[in-house]
């Protein structure tokens, strides 16, 4: 019974480190826990709910997740919902330029009301245009970098030789 007891509390425990692993994407928290967990760990029903929702995340399937984790008493963790939320906004930002609003909204989750998600418009200047978001120009994201070659033409010229 001792040994029962002490296994329900270590699996409970790695149940919250794989949740708090989860809201730390993009970073690799999440993959490199779980690649430590043991078989019979990873067979865990719930540790299996945790990890369909870090597959959900993975495949930006947001309105499903939305749907899997208000549904789980295990994702009502202090926190979860917000820190998901800014990996949505993370992977919005990467993808889009212009998006619909409403399908915004469904990404974004469940929401207070129409004043938190104005809220988030305004935090990441973005422009509500009608049915439209503007999110920004990818333009602006793009890094230029010099190239400067390191080798000088009369090394490469033979190999160019045409015979």
């Amino acid at each position: 019974k001792q040994w029962y007891q002490r296994r329900v509390a270590i699996t409970a425990g790695v149940q919250k480190i794989l949740i708090k692993a989860l809201m730390q994407l993009p970073k690799p928290d999440y993959v490199l826990c779980r690649a430590q967990l043991s078989q019979d760990l990873i067979d865990d029903p719930v540790i299996k709910k945790i990890d369909a929702v870090a597959t959900l995340l993975e495949t930006c399937q947001f309105a499903e997740l939305w749907t899997s984790v208000t549904q789980d008493e295990i994702f009502a963790m202090k926190g979860f919902k917000e820190s998901v939320r800014e990996f949505v906004i993370h992977v919005i930002k990467l993808s889009y330029k212009n998006i619909e609003r409403d399908f915004l909204v469904q990404m974004l989750g469940p929401l207070s009301g129409e004043e938190e998600f104005e809220v988030i418009l305004r935090v990441n200047s973005w422009v509500l245009e009608g049915d439209s978001v503007f999110i920004g120009h990818k333009e602006e994201m793009v890094e230029s970098k010099e190239i400067v070659e390191k080798m000088s033409i009369d090394v490469v010229q033979p190999l160019l030789a045409i015979r």
